[in-house]
């Protein structure tokens, strides 16, 4: 016979500890940073993050080496600091698009999005955990590769005199590589919102900056009005936003170094609250199942 026994314990309350809404939404953004890294997850789900971050960190790792190789070489020769980001920006858009979508898309699809909803989280607080996750990993790329150029400059003999303007230019520093990944972060999740397969999303994403580079690099040679066309580039935004932090003249010739510098930043900016405010209200439409 059975030994099993039932005992009617009536309700017990809970006694564990209680945490703020705010203890959610930083687990959230963890589990999605391993998520969006492939980290605990098969070995083909790891390639493109890893590429993504190889693109970004390899040459100012191979700055650094021959810096510390050869100190005072005539050989070595390092471009102003808002050159780097022409290489960053490239791996930010390939994240971007092929890999922030997975930190969204998966939830709604698989039904876990009305299983956080029933957690402390709400639709705000959980799309802030989403973004702060996907700017997080991108802030990694755009702020890590410089700052290891930085210390390369230093080592060099060629870097900023003096802790005042080696602190002011790792103010540009920050400023520039966090402006840049809210600028592509909140693209991804925006257009990540309208979709509940990644693939889907990935593809909308990879076309737009495309996209946008040929109807501005076309409407600023085919009209007069060709400065304020060249805006529409997001690739040319985002690093012509770089340089006018830095206080740098972008090398590459183009309209868009003609334009004065408010009006660059103004409609980054202009960019990144549509995004964000598009994302909110779009998931405030989202109809989710419990």
């Amino acid at each position: 016979m059975s030994e099993a026994r039932i005992h009617a314990r009536g309700y017990l309350a809970y006694e564990g500890p209680r945490h703020s809404p705010s203890r959610a939404m930083c687990n959230l953004a963890y589990h999605t940073v391993q998520r969006v890294l492939g980290l605990k997850r098969s070995n083909w789900q790891k390639v493109l993050p890893a590429l993504t971050l190889i693109i970004a960190f390899m040459p100012a790792i191979v700055f650094v080496g021959l810096a510390v190789l050869l100190p005072g070489s005539e050989e070595l020769e390092l471009g102003e600091s808002g050159e780097y980001y022409v290489i960053i920006v490239g791996a930010l858009y390939l994240f971007a698009a092929f890999v922030a979508p997975e930190a969204v898309c998966t939830d709604r699809r698989s039904g876990m999005l009305g299983l956080y909803m029933a957690s402390p989280l709400n639709r705000n607080t959980y799309l802030v955990s989403k973004f702060a996750a996907i700017v997080g990993v991108l802030a990694f790329m755009t702020i890590g590769p410089p700052l290891l150029m930085l210390i390369a400059y230093t080592l060099e003999g060629v870097g900023p005199d003096g802790v005042v303007d080696w602190l002011a230019e790792l103010g540009r520093l920050l400023s520039a590589g966090l402006l840049m990944a809210v600028f592509w972060g909140s693209l991804s999740i925006a257009v990540s919102c309208l979709f509940e397969r990644r693939t889907r999303a990935s593809v909308v994403i990879f076309l737009i900056p495309l996209v946008s580079t040929a109807v501005g690099d076309g409407l600023s040679e085919a009209t007069e009005f060709s400065d304020s066309y060249q805006l529409i580039n997001l690739f040319s935004l985002s690093v012509e936003t770089v340089y006018r932090i830095y206080g740098q003249v972008n090398p590459v010739e183009g309209a868009i170094v003609r334009i004065d510098t408010w009006l660059v930043f103004a409609v980054t900016s202009g960019l990144i609250v549509a995004s964000c405010w598009f994302a909110c209200w779009r998931y405030q439409q989202i109809e989710i199942e419990r």
